[in-house]
């Protein structure tokens, strides 16, 4: 009895792991917002293979750090926020979402 609870216990605790622990393969590079202009400031996402990034804003730089979990590309800012990008697979696209001001488009445009 001991032994299949045990069994059961470590089955369970592989597959949680397995699942927690998604890949970042594929969507390493560089993302930019294809709708910068006069009225809307120019974002660019560049995500490394080693988890780390940068979030830019016109000319302000902030350093991230991101995993791929639950379906979506999760971004660590430094000072404690996370922002959620939607992930478009076969496209090359994530959609950001921003707090107070609604999504951005982003569109893969180097690896």
């Amino acid at each position: 009895m001991k032994s299949a609870l045990r069994h059961a216990l470590l089955t369970g605790l592989a597959i949680w792991f397995l699942c927690a622990c998604e890949s970042r393969n594929g969507w390493e590079g560089r993302y930019v917002s294809p709708e910068a202009g006069a009225s809307s400031p120019a974002i660019s996402l560049t995500l490394q293979a080693d988890g780390k990034g940068l979030w830019q804003v016109d000319q302000e730089s902030t350093p991230i750090r991101w995993e791929k979990r639950q379906g979506a590309l999760w971004l660590h800012v430094r000072t404690g926020g996370v922002l959620i990008a939607d992930i478009q697979p076969g496209q090359n696209t994530i959609t950001v979402r921003l707090p107070g001001s609604g999504p951005v488009f982003l569109l893969k445009t180097s690896n």
